[in-house]
């Protein structure tokens, strides 16, 4: 089952499904509720849960770790996004210009993922 570490305990919280089909979470321990009913957040939570998953850190990670592994996703998003919008522009920048964005850019993107592999390989991740 998919689960993510509660954000203000650290217990494991339970990825739910409501009657409408959008996901949520209910922290056993002190109660909070996770409610993510946009498309965008569902979207967002939906590639979380894998890049959690594939490194192997969403059972072990405490709260704090947590907060970073989901800045260092939302980031990575975020410079995908950069490069998918310097990629479609027509008319903001030259070629030489857009290659050397897109490459400043994507060197960005592998600092990120290492950042994110580092916090599983390392043994930061608390139990």
């Amino acid at each position: 089952m998919q689960s993510l570490p509660c954000f203000l305990c650290g217990h494991k919280l339970e990825k739910r499904t409501s009657k409408n089909g959008k996901p949520y979470f209910v922290c056993d321990g002190c109660g909070i509720q996770l409610f993510v009913r946009r498309k965008q957040g569902i979207e967002n939570l939906s590639k979380l849960i894998t890049e959690l998953e594939n490194h192997e850190i969403y059972s072990h990670a405490s709260s704090s770790e947590y907060l970073r592994i989901l800045a260092i996703v939302n980031e990575i998003s975020a410079t995908k996004a950069q490069i998918k919008k310097i990629k479609d522009s027509v008319f903001f920048f030259f070629d030489n210009e857009e290659s050397a964005a897109i490459g400043a850019l994507q060197e960005h993107l592998k600092e990120l993922v290492l950042k994110l592999e580092s916090i599983g390989n390392q043994g930061d991740c608390k139990e």
